[in-house]
Protein backbone atom coordinates (compact mmCIF):
# COMPACT_ATOMS: atom_id res chain seq x y z
CA UNK A 1 0.00 0.00 0.00
CA UNK A 2 1.51 3.31 -1.10
CA UNK A 3 0.96 6.54 0.77
CA UNK A 4 1.74 8.65 -2.31
CA UNK A 5 -1.75 8.16 -3.69
CA UNK A 6 -3.15 8.69 -0.18
CA UNK A 7 -1.91 12.27 -0.17
CA UNK A 8 -3.38 12.85 -3.61
CA UNK A 9 -6.71 11.42 -2.47
CA UNK A 10 -6.65 13.78 0.50
CA UNK A 11 -6.24 16.64 -1.94
CA UNK A 12 -9.10 15.37 -4.09
CA UNK A 13 -11.29 14.99 -1.03
CA UNK A 14 -10.69 18.52 0.16
CA UNK A 15 -10.93 20.17 -3.24
CA UNK A 16 -14.29 18.57 -3.84
CA UNK A 17 -15.60 20.55 -0.92
CA UNK A 18 -15.21 23.75 -2.89
CA UNK A 19 -18.81 24.18 -4.09
CA UNK A 20 -21.10 24.05 -0.89
CA UNK A 21 -24.37 25.50 0.36
CA UNK A 22 -25.66 24.11 3.65
CA UNK A 23 -24.01 22.34 6.54
CA UNK A 24 -23.61 18.60 6.20
CA UNK A 25 -26.27 18.11 8.85
CA UNK A 26 -28.80 19.69 6.49
CA UNK A 27 -28.22 17.12 3.75
CA UNK A 28 -30.75 14.31 3.50
CA UNK A 29 -28.25 11.56 4.10
CA UNK A 30 -30.72 8.79 3.37
CA UNK A 31 -31.33 10.37 -0.03
CA UNK A 32 -27.64 10.15 -0.86
CA UNK A 33 -27.64 6.47 0.07
CA UNK A 34 -30.76 5.91 -2.01
CA UNK A 35 -29.07 7.37 -5.07
CA UNK A 36 -25.96 5.32 -4.35
CA UNK A 37 -28.28 2.33 -4.37
CA UNK A 38 -29.66 3.35 -7.76
CA UNK A 39 -26.17 3.80 -9.11
CA UNK A 40 -24.44 0.80 -7.64
CA UNK A 41 -26.67 -2.01 -6.49
CA UNK A 42 -29.56 -3.08 -8.79
CA UNK A 43 -32.02 -3.43 -5.93
CA UNK A 44 -30.16 -3.17 -2.63
CA UNK A 45 -32.22 -1.02 -0.28
CA UNK A 46 -30.69 1.09 2.41
CA UNK A 47 -32.00 2.61 5.58
CA UNK A 48 -30.00 5.20 7.43
CA UNK A 49 -30.58 7.81 10.09
CA UNK A 50 -26.97 8.84 10.58
CA UNK A 51 -23.44 7.91 9.61
CA UNK A 52 -23.41 5.57 12.61
CA UNK A 53 -26.76 3.93 11.84
CA UNK A 54 -26.28 2.27 8.45
CA UNK A 55 -27.60 -1.15 7.59
CA UNK A 56 -28.41 -3.17 4.50
CA UNK A 57 -32.07 -4.14 4.81
CA UNK A 58 -32.85 -6.28 1.80
CA UNK A 59 -31.16 -7.75 -1.22
CA UNK A 60 -32.91 -8.27 -4.53
CA UNK A 61 -33.01 -12.03 -4.93
CA UNK A 62 -33.38 -11.95 -8.72
CA UNK A 63 -30.09 -10.17 -9.37
CA UNK A 64 -26.87 -10.97 -7.51
CA UNK A 65 -24.52 -9.03 -9.79
CA UNK A 66 -23.68 -6.34 -7.27
CA UNK A 67 -22.79 -6.42 -3.61
CA UNK A 68 -22.51 -3.38 -1.37
CA UNK A 69 -21.56 -3.31 2.29
CA UNK A 70 -20.71 -0.48 4.65
CA UNK A 71 -17.05 -0.97 5.57
CA UNK A 72 -16.38 -1.94 9.19
CA UNK A 73 -13.16 -0.23 10.26
CA UNK A 74 -13.24 -0.97 14.00
CA UNK A 75 -10.34 -3.42 13.89
CA UNK A 76 -8.17 -1.47 11.45
CA UNK A 77 -5.67 0.04 13.96
CA UNK A 78 -4.94 -3.35 15.51
CA UNK A 79 -4.80 -5.20 12.17
CA UNK A 80 -2.42 -2.75 10.50
CA UNK A 81 -0.69 -0.76 13.27
CA UNK A 82 2.34 0.40 11.24
CA UNK A 83 0.17 1.49 8.33
CA UNK A 84 -2.19 3.28 10.72
CA UNK A 85 0.75 5.19 12.20
CA UNK A 86 2.13 6.08 8.78
CA UNK A 87 -1.18 7.49 7.56
CA UNK A 88 -1.61 9.38 10.84
CA UNK A 89 1.74 11.05 10.23
CA UNK A 90 0.12 12.92 7.36
CA UNK A 91 -2.20 14.91 9.64
CA UNK A 92 -0.13 18.07 9.16
CA UNK A 93 -0.33 17.64 5.39
CA UNK A 94 -4.08 17.16 5.68
CA UNK A 95 -4.41 20.39 7.63
CA UNK A 96 -2.32 22.26 5.04
CA UNK A 97 -4.42 20.93 2.18
CA UNK A 98 -7.65 21.85 3.96
CA UNK A 99 -6.42 25.38 4.67
CA UNK A 100 -5.12 25.89 1.13
CA UNK A 101 -8.27 24.71 -0.62
CA UNK A 102 -10.95 26.07 1.70
CA UNK A 103 -9.42 29.41 2.64
CA UNK A 104 -6.26 29.82 0.58
CA UNK A 105 -5.38 30.57 -3.03
CA UNK A 106 -7.34 27.60 -4.39
CA UNK A 107 -10.66 28.52 -2.78
CA UNK A 108 -13.28 28.53 -5.54
CA UNK A 109 -10.74 27.57 -8.22
CA UNK A 110 -12.58 24.41 -9.21
CA UNK A 111 -15.86 26.27 -9.62
CA UNK A 112 -14.26 29.01 -11.71
CA UNK A 113 -12.36 26.67 -14.01
CA UNK A 114 -15.29 24.31 -14.43
CA UNK A 115 -17.78 27.07 -15.19
CA UNK A 116 -15.53 28.54 -17.89
CA UNK A 117 -15.06 25.09 -19.40
CA UNK A 118 -18.73 24.06 -19.54
CA UNK A 119 -19.85 27.51 -20.67
CA UNK A 120 -17.59 27.10 -23.69
CA UNK A 121 -17.98 23.36 -24.28
CA UNK A 122 -21.46 22.34 -23.21
CA UNK A 123 -22.62 19.44 -25.38
CA UNK A 124 -19.57 17.20 -25.56
CA UNK A 125 -21.32 14.36 -27.32
CA UNK A 126 -19.33 11.35 -28.50
CA UNK A 127 -18.29 11.74 -32.14
CA UNK A 128 -18.66 15.53 -32.27
CA UNK A 129 -16.17 18.28 -32.95
CA UNK A 130 -17.33 19.97 -29.74
CA UNK A 131 -15.91 17.07 -27.74
CA UNK A 132 -12.64 17.03 -29.65
CA UNK A 133 -12.22 20.79 -29.17
CA UNK A 134 -12.89 20.35 -25.44
CA UNK A 135 -10.21 17.65 -25.26
CA UNK A 136 -7.68 19.99 -26.91
CA UNK A 137 -8.62 22.78 -24.49
CA UNK A 138 -8.05 20.60 -21.44
CA UNK A 139 -4.80 19.23 -22.91
CA UNK A 140 -3.43 22.78 -23.09
CA UNK A 141 -4.48 23.38 -19.49
CA UNK A 142 -2.71 20.20 -18.41
CA UNK A 143 0.52 21.43 -19.98
CA UNK A 144 0.11 24.81 -18.31
CA UNK A 145 -0.48 23.09 -14.97
CA UNK A 146 2.86 21.30 -15.22
CA UNK A 147 1.86 17.86 -16.43
CA UNK A 148 4.36 15.97 -18.55
CA UNK A 149 3.83 13.40 -21.29
CA UNK A 150 0.52 15.07 -22.14
CA UNK A 151 -0.93 13.25 -25.12
CA UNK A 152 -4.09 11.79 -26.58
CA UNK A 153 -4.72 8.18 -27.54
CA UNK A 154 -7.10 7.32 -30.35
CA UNK A 155 -10.30 5.41 -29.64
CA UNK A 156 -11.78 4.06 -32.85
CA UNK A 157 -15.40 3.54 -33.83
CA UNK A 158 -17.15 5.49 -31.09
CA UNK A 159 -20.79 6.33 -31.80
CA UNK A 160 -21.28 9.56 -33.73
CA UNK A 161 -25.04 9.84 -33.28
CA UNK A 162 -26.65 13.26 -33.61
CA UNK A 163 -30.08 14.34 -32.44
CA UNK A 164 -31.79 16.08 -35.38
CA UNK A 165 -35.56 15.97 -35.11
CA UNK A 166 -37.70 14.40 -32.42
CA UNK A 167 -41.36 15.08 -31.84
CA UNK A 168 -44.19 13.38 -29.99
CA UNK A 169 -47.79 14.32 -29.32
CA UNK A 170 -50.90 12.80 -27.82
CA UNK A 171 -53.61 13.04 -30.50
CA UNK A 172 -56.45 11.37 -28.63
CA UNK A 173 -58.29 11.64 -26.31
CA UNK A 174 -56.92 15.19 -26.11
CA UNK A 175 -54.03 16.84 -27.95
CA UNK A 176 -50.93 17.46 -25.92
CA UNK A 177 -47.27 17.79 -26.84
CA UNK A 178 -44.97 15.27 -25.18
CA UNK A 179 -41.41 16.17 -24.21
CA UNK A 180 -39.12 13.33 -25.24
CA UNK A 181 -35.44 12.57 -25.74
CA UNK A 182 -34.53 9.80 -28.14
CA UNK A 183 -31.96 7.46 -26.66
CA UNK A 184 -28.48 7.69 -28.14
CA UNK A 185 -28.22 5.73 -31.43
CA UNK A 186 -31.94 5.01 -31.47
CA UNK A 187 -33.56 3.68 -34.60
CA UNK A 188 -35.60 6.26 -36.53
CA UNK A 189 -39.25 6.25 -37.46
CA UNK A 190 -40.02 6.07 -41.15
CA UNK A 191 -41.20 9.37 -42.71
CA UNK A 192 -43.54 11.02 -41.91
CA UNK A 193 -43.54 9.38 -38.47
CA UNK A 194 -45.83 7.00 -36.63
CA UNK A 195 -49.45 7.64 -35.72
CA UNK A 196 -50.47 4.66 -33.65
CA UNK A 197 -52.55 3.61 -30.70
CA UNK A 198 -50.57 3.33 -27.47
CA UNK A 199 -50.75 0.78 -24.69
CA UNK A 200 -49.41 1.65 -21.24
CA UNK A 201 -47.73 -0.67 -18.74
CA UNK A 202 -47.00 0.21 -15.13
CA UNK A 203 -44.63 -2.69 -14.43
CA UNK A 204 -42.77 -5.46 -16.16
CA UNK A 205 -45.29 -7.92 -14.76
CA UNK A 206 -48.10 -5.84 -16.28
CA UNK A 207 -46.36 -5.90 -19.67
CA UNK A 208 -45.83 -9.67 -19.64
CA UNK A 209 -49.45 -10.27 -18.68
CA UNK A 210 -50.69 -8.06 -21.53
CA UNK A 211 -47.99 -8.23 -24.19
CA UNK A 212 -50.40 -9.56 -26.81
CA UNK A 213 -51.95 -6.08 -26.82
CA UNK A 214 -48.84 -4.37 -28.23
CA UNK A 215 -48.94 -5.63 -31.81
CA UNK A 216 -48.92 -2.70 -34.23
CA UNK A 217 -48.91 -0.18 -31.36
CA UNK A 218 -46.58 2.09 -29.38
CA UNK A 219 -45.66 0.61 -26.00
CA UNK A 220 -45.41 3.08 -23.10
CA UNK A 221 -43.50 1.70 -20.12
CA UNK A 222 -44.17 3.71 -16.99
CA UNK A 223 -41.63 1.81 -14.91
CA UNK A 224 -37.92 1.43 -14.31
CA UNK A 225 -36.01 -1.58 -13.05
CA UNK A 226 -36.43 -3.56 -9.82
CA UNK A 227 -37.75 -1.45 -6.97
CA UNK A 228 -38.17 1.36 -9.54
CA UNK A 229 -34.43 2.05 -9.34
CA UNK A 230 -33.94 4.81 -11.95
CA UNK A 231 -30.86 3.38 -13.66
CA UNK A 232 -31.90 -0.24 -13.75
CA UNK A 233 -32.82 -1.76 -17.11
CA UNK A 234 -33.30 -5.31 -15.88
CA UNK A 235 -36.71 -6.62 -16.91
CA UNK A 236 -37.26 -3.53 -19.04
CA UNK A 237 -39.70 -5.30 -21.38
CA UNK A 238 -38.08 -4.19 -24.63
CA UNK A 239 -37.52 -7.63 -26.13
CA UNK A 240 -40.88 -8.89 -24.88
CA UNK A 241 -42.79 -5.98 -26.41
CA UNK A 242 -40.89 -5.79 -29.70
CA UNK A 243 -41.03 -9.53 -30.39
CA UNK A 244 -44.78 -9.24 -29.78
CA UNK A 245 -45.08 -6.54 -32.44
CA UNK A 246 -44.55 -3.17 -30.72
CA UNK A 247 -43.55 -0.50 -33.25
CA UNK A 248 -41.86 1.90 -30.81
CA UNK A 249 -40.99 2.09 -27.11
CA UNK A 250 -41.49 5.11 -24.85
CA UNK A 251 -40.03 4.75 -21.35
CA UNK A 252 -40.39 6.72 -18.15
CA UNK A 253 -37.24 8.81 -17.66
CA UNK A 254 -34.57 7.38 -15.37
CA UNK A 255 -34.87 10.15 -12.79
CA UNK A 256 -35.64 10.19 -9.09
CA UNK A 257 -37.29 13.61 -9.45
CA UNK A 258 -38.50 15.61 -12.43
CA UNK A 259 -39.49 19.15 -13.27
CA UNK A 260 -40.67 18.08 -16.72
CA UNK A 261 -37.11 17.10 -17.64
CA UNK A 262 -36.71 14.09 -19.94
CA UNK A 263 -33.59 12.01 -19.50
CA UNK A 264 -30.88 11.18 -22.07
CA UNK A 265 -29.31 7.74 -22.31
CA UNK A 266 -27.99 5.12 -24.76
CA UNK A 267 -30.32 2.82 -26.68
CA UNK A 268 -27.98 -0.15 -26.45
CA UNK A 269 -29.02 -0.59 -22.83
CA UNK A 270 -32.28 -1.90 -24.31
CA UNK A 271 -31.34 -3.23 -27.73
CA UNK A 272 -30.56 -6.95 -27.77
CA UNK A 273 -28.85 -8.91 -30.49
CA UNK A 274 -31.41 -10.78 -32.54
CA UNK A 275 -34.28 -8.45 -31.60
CA UNK A 276 -35.42 -5.77 -34.05
CA UNK A 277 -34.37 -2.22 -33.26
CA UNK A 278 -37.37 0.09 -33.03
CA UNK A 279 -37.46 3.80 -32.09
CA UNK A 280 -36.90 4.28 -28.38
CA UNK A 281 -37.19 7.45 -26.30
CA UNK A 282 -37.62 8.64 -22.73
CA UNK A 283 -40.72 10.53 -21.64
CA UNK A 284 -40.81 12.92 -18.73
CA UNK A 285 -41.98 11.37 -15.48
CA UNK A 286 -44.99 13.68 -15.63
CA UNK A 287 -46.06 12.58 -19.12
CA UNK A 288 -45.53 8.91 -18.32
CA UNK A 289 -47.82 9.26 -15.29
CA UNK A 290 -50.37 11.22 -17.36
CA UNK A 291 -50.54 8.49 -20.00
CA UNK A 292 -50.88 5.89 -17.28
CA UNK A 293 -53.85 7.70 -15.73
CA UNK A 294 -55.60 8.14 -19.07
CA UNK A 295 -55.10 4.49 -19.96
CA UNK A 296 -56.41 3.35 -16.55
CA UNK A 297 -59.65 5.19 -17.28
CA UNK A 298 -60.14 3.03 -20.37
CA UNK A 299 -59.68 5.87 -22.85
CA UNK A 300 -58.04 5.15 -26.20
CA UNK A 301 -54.66 6.87 -26.60
CA UNK A 302 -53.26 7.74 -30.01
CA UNK A 303 -49.70 9.07 -30.23
CA UNK A 304 -47.79 10.73 -33.04
CA UNK A 305 -44.06 9.94 -32.87
CA UNK A 306 -41.39 11.20 -35.26
CA UNK A 307 -37.68 10.53 -34.67
CA UNK A 308 -35.19 11.42 -37.40
CA UNK A 309 -31.63 11.37 -36.03
CA UNK A 310 -28.25 10.63 -37.60
CA UNK A 311 -26.30 7.48 -36.76
CA UNK A 312 -22.64 6.80 -37.50
CA UNK A 313 -19.21 6.16 -36.01
CA UNK A 314 -15.99 8.18 -35.74
CA UNK A 315 -12.70 8.14 -33.87
CA UNK A 316 -12.24 10.07 -30.63
CA UNK A 317 -9.44 10.36 -28.07
CA UNK A 318 -8.56 9.70 -24.46
CA UNK A 319 -6.45 12.42 -22.82
CA UNK A 320 -3.50 11.41 -20.64
CA UNK A 321 -1.02 13.42 -18.57
CA UNK A 322 1.46 12.56 -15.80
CA UNK A 323 2.91 14.00 -12.63
CA UNK A 324 6.02 11.85 -12.34
CA UNK A 325 6.73 10.10 -9.04
CA UNK A 326 9.97 10.71 -7.16
CA UNK A 327 10.78 7.14 -6.04
CA UNK A 328 8.79 4.67 -8.14
CA UNK A 329 7.86 6.57 -11.31
CA UNK A 330 7.10 3.35 -13.18
CA UNK A 331 4.21 2.64 -10.80
CA UNK A 332 1.03 4.56 -11.49
CA UNK A 333 -1.99 5.96 -9.67
CA UNK A 334 -4.75 6.59 -12.22
CA UNK A 335 -7.03 9.54 -11.44
CA UNK A 336 -9.86 9.63 -13.94
CA UNK A 337 -13.03 11.23 -15.21
CA UNK A 338 -14.67 11.45 -18.61
CA UNK A 339 -14.84 14.31 -21.07
CA UNK A 340 -17.94 13.30 -23.03
CA UNK A 341 -21.54 14.14 -22.15
CA UNK A 342 -24.97 13.85 -23.65
CA UNK A 343 -26.30 16.70 -25.77
CA UNK A 344 -28.42 18.20 -22.98
CA UNK A 345 -27.31 20.47 -20.16
CA UNK A 346 -23.65 21.38 -19.72
CA UNK A 347 -22.25 18.15 -18.36
CA UNK A 348 -21.18 19.92 -15.17
CA UNK A 349 -22.15 17.13 -12.76
CA UNK A 350 -21.52 14.41 -15.32
CA UNK A 351 -18.61 14.62 -15.50
CA UNK A 352 -17.02 18.03 -15.97
CA UNK A 353 -16.20 18.55 -12.31
CA UNK A 354 -14.01 15.42 -12.26
CA UNK A 355 -11.71 16.97 -14.86
CA UNK A 356 -10.92 19.89 -12.58
CA UNK A 357 -10.69 17.83 -9.41
CA UNK A 358 -7.78 16.07 -11.08
CA UNK A 359 -6.13 19.09 -12.66
CA UNK A 360 -6.42 21.39 -9.66
CA UNK A 361 -5.62 18.60 -7.24
CA UNK A 362 -2.17 18.29 -8.75
CA UNK A 363 -1.80 22.07 -8.58
CA UNK A 364 -2.49 21.98 -4.85
CA UNK A 365 0.17 19.31 -4.39
CA UNK A 366 2.71 21.34 -6.34
CA UNK A 367 1.91 24.54 -4.45
CA UNK A 368 2.62 22.74 -1.17
CA UNK A 369 5.72 21.02 -2.59
CA UNK A 370 4.16 17.59 -2.07
CA UNK A 371 5.88 15.38 -4.65
CA UNK A 372 4.19 11.97 -5.03
CA UNK A 373 6.19 8.79 -4.54
CA UNK A 374 4.52 7.14 -7.54
CA UNK A 375 3.40 8.70 -10.80
CA UNK A 376 -0.06 10.26 -10.77
CA UNK A 377 -1.66 9.77 -14.18
CA UNK A 378 -4.70 11.86 -14.97
CA UNK A 379 -6.76 9.99 -17.56
CA UNK A 380 -9.83 11.59 -19.09
CA UNK A 381 -11.89 9.08 -21.02
CA UNK A 382 -13.97 9.56 -24.13
CA UNK A 383 -17.27 7.82 -24.95
CA UNK A 384 -18.04 6.85 -21.35
CA UNK A 385 -21.73 7.46 -21.94
CA UNK A 386 -21.86 4.71 -24.55
CA UNK A 387 -20.57 2.04 -22.20
CA UNK A 388 -17.09 3.03 -20.94
CA UNK A 389 -15.51 2.72 -24.39
CA UNK A 390 -12.55 5.03 -23.77
CA UNK A 391 -11.33 3.29 -20.62
CA UNK A 392 -11.84 -0.10 -22.28
CA UNK A 393 -9.62 0.98 -25.18
CA UNK A 394 -6.95 2.24 -22.76
CA UNK A 395 -6.84 -1.00 -20.81
CA UNK A 396 -6.71 -3.03 -24.01
CA UNK A 397 -3.74 -1.08 -25.38
CA UNK A 398 -1.95 -0.95 -21.98
CA UNK A 399 -2.76 -4.47 -20.84
CA UNK A 400 0.88 -5.33 -20.17
CA UNK A 401 1.15 -2.33 -17.80
CA UNK A 402 -1.87 -3.05 -15.62
CA UNK A 403 0.24 -4.66 -12.91
CA UNK A 404 1.94 -1.26 -12.47
CA UNK A 405 -1.40 0.47 -11.80
CA UNK A 406 -1.67 0.41 -8.00
CA UNK A 407 -5.11 1.99 -7.71
CA UNK A 408 -7.61 3.76 -9.97
CA UNK A 409 -9.63 6.69 -8.62
CA UNK A 410 -12.58 8.33 -10.32
CA UNK A 411 -15.22 10.94 -9.64
CA UNK A 412 -18.44 10.25 -11.55
CA UNK A 413 -21.12 10.37 -8.86
CA UNK A 414 -21.77 14.11 -8.84
CA UNK A 415 -20.41 16.87 -6.66
CA UNK A 416 -23.31 17.94 -4.46
CA UNK A 417 -21.99 16.89 -1.06
CA UNK A 418 -18.97 15.22 0.54
CA UNK A 419 -20.65 11.93 1.37
CA UNK A 420 -17.70 9.54 1.35
CA UNK A 421 -15.86 6.92 -0.66
CA UNK A 422 -16.75 3.70 -2.44
CA UNK A 423 -14.02 1.13 -3.04
CA UNK A 424 -13.21 -2.37 -4.12
CA UNK A 425 -10.00 -3.92 -2.87
CA UNK A 426 -8.38 -5.49 0.16
CA UNK A 427 -9.36 -4.64 3.71
CA UNK A 428 -6.13 -2.66 4.07
CA UNK A 429 -7.36 -0.24 1.41
CA UNK A 430 -10.66 0.25 3.24
CA UNK A 431 -8.77 0.94 6.45
CA UNK A 432 -6.67 3.64 4.81
CA UNK A 433 -9.74 5.28 3.27
CA UNK A 434 -11.59 5.27 6.55
CA UNK A 435 -8.61 6.82 8.33
CA UNK A 436 -8.33 9.54 5.69
CA UNK A 437 -11.94 10.52 6.26
CA UNK A 438 -11.47 10.50 10.02
CA UNK A 439 -8.43 12.78 9.67
CA UNK A 440 -10.50 15.23 7.66
CA UNK A 441 -13.26 15.34 10.28
CA UNK A 442 -17.03 15.55 10.12
CA UNK A 443 -17.04 19.23 9.21
CA UNK A 444 -15.62 18.27 5.81
CA UNK A 445 -17.23 14.89 5.09
CA UNK A 446 -19.77 12.34 6.32
CA UNK A 447 -17.13 9.65 6.73
CA UNK A 448 -19.00 6.93 4.84
CA UNK A 449 -16.82 4.16 3.36
CA UNK A 450 -18.70 1.63 1.26
CA UNK A 451 -17.30 -1.50 -0.35
CA UNK A 452 -18.88 -2.44 -3.68
CA UNK A 453 -17.97 -5.05 -6.27
CA UNK A 454 -19.38 -3.19 -9.28
CA UNK A 455 -19.90 0.39 -10.44
CA UNK A 456 -21.82 2.24 -13.12
CA UNK A 457 -18.65 3.94 -14.35
CA UNK A 458 -15.30 3.40 -16.06
CA UNK A 459 -14.04 1.84 -12.83
CA UNK A 460 -15.83 -1.35 -13.90
CA UNK A 461 -13.14 -1.86 -16.55
CA UNK A 462 -10.26 -1.37 -14.11
CA UNK A 463 -11.90 -3.67 -11.62
CA UNK A 464 -12.16 -6.35 -14.30
CA UNK A 465 -8.44 -5.83 -14.98
CA UNK A 466 -7.66 -6.61 -11.33
CA UNK A 467 -6.92 -3.04 -10.24
CA UNK A 468 -8.14 -1.77 -6.82
CA UNK A 469 -10.58 1.08 -7.37
CA UNK A 470 -11.87 4.04 -5.36
CA UNK A 471 -14.85 6.17 -6.32
CA UNK A 472 -15.66 9.54 -4.83
CA UNK A 473 -19.30 9.79 -3.81
CA UNK A 474 -20.49 13.39 -4.05
CA UNK A 475 -24.23 12.81 -3.92
CA UNK A 476 -26.62 14.42 -1.44
CA UNK A 477 -29.71 12.64 -2.77
CA UNK A 478 -30.30 15.08 -5.65
CA UNK A 479 -27.92 13.68 -8.27
CA UNK A 480 -30.68 12.05 -10.31
CA UNK A 481 -32.61 15.30 -10.35
CA UNK A 482 -29.98 16.58 -12.79
CA UNK A 483 -28.35 13.49 -14.27
CA UNK A 484 -28.49 13.39 -18.11
CA UNK A 485 -31.03 16.22 -18.32
CA UNK A 486 -31.08 19.85 -19.45
CA UNK A 487 -30.69 20.71 -15.75
CA UNK A 488 -27.09 19.43 -15.54
CA UNK A 489 -25.65 22.93 -15.46
CA UNK A 490 -23.54 25.04 -13.11
CA UNK A 491 -26.78 26.33 -11.59
CA UNK A 492 -27.39 22.84 -10.20
CA UNK A 493 -24.51 23.36 -7.78
CA UNK A 494 -24.85 25.33 -4.58
CA UNK A 495 -21.60 27.25 -4.79
CA UNK A 496 -20.81 27.21 -1.08
CA UNK A 497 -21.46 23.46 -0.84
CA UNK A 498 -19.45 22.89 -4.00
CA UNK A 499 -16.46 24.57 -2.36
CA UNK A 500 -16.64 22.10 0.52
CA UNK A 501 -17.43 19.11 -1.67
CA UNK A 502 -14.57 19.65 -4.09
CA UNK A 503 -12.11 20.18 -1.27
CA UNK A 504 -13.35 16.90 0.22
CA UNK A 505 -12.80 15.06 -3.05
CA UNK A 506 -9.33 16.51 -3.41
Amino acid sequence: MSISWTVYLLVCIIVSNSFAHKSLEDIKYSGALTDLNHRVTHGLQWKTKSAQDLSVLTKNSSEDLMRVVVFNATQCPSLFPSLHSEVASYQKAVDQIVATTLNGIFKGATFGNLSEFVDNFSNRLSGTQELEDAIDYVANQMRNFGYVNVHTEKVRNVPAWKRVFEEAQILTPKRKDLSILGLGSTANTLPPGLVKEAVVFNSYTDLIANQSKVRGKIAVCNFGGPSSSPLDTIDNGYADAVTSGALAMLYRSAASFSLYSPHARRANLYYIEGVKKVPIAYLTVEDADLLSRIYARGEKITIYLNINDINGTKSSRNLIGDIVGREKPEEVIVVAGHTDTWDVGQGAQDDGFAIYLALLGTNVLKSLNFIPRRTIRTALWTAEEYGYLGSAAYIKSHRSEMDKVKVALEADYGCLASTGLIFNGKKKLGCVLNQILQMLGTSVNYGLVVQANMYSSDLNNFEDAGVPVVSLNGDDGRYFYFHHTHADTMTGFYRSRFIKSTSFLR
